[in-house]
């Protein structure tokens, strides 16, 4: 009985330090300081977006082929590892990786 209670006191107080991690913080000179953040980010918000994009034919290729190489990169990896598991697979019904030999 006393253990079963040590073992519930041990939970409950972990999950209490846990649970103190993602409760918020109240600390009202932090929410008037916020207020005043958004009102500066809400008058630089009337100010001309930039979007970033390719400025010509020869960088939106580049973007392209960048992104084709990391796919075809992924595959090429992906296909050595299965021929890698392959072949362990059948060292493994070979049995020539266990310590007990024939």
């Amino acid at each position: 009985m006393r253990l079963r209670k040590a073992k519930f006191l041990g939970v409950f107080l972990l999950s209490v330090f846990f649970l103190s991690f993602f409760l918020p913080e109240f600390d009202f000179a932090q929410q008037v300081r916020q207020e005043e953040q958004e009102e500066k980010i809400q008058a630089k918000d009337v100010q001309e977006k930039i979007i970033p994009s390719p400025q010509n034919i020869k960088e939106q290729t580049g973007i392209y082929v960048f992104v084709a190489w990391m796919w075809i990169a992924i595959v090429v990896l992906i296909f050595i590892l299965r021929l890698k598991i392959k072949e362990v697979d059948r060292l493994h019904k070979l049995r020539f990786l266990s310590v007990k030999k024939k």
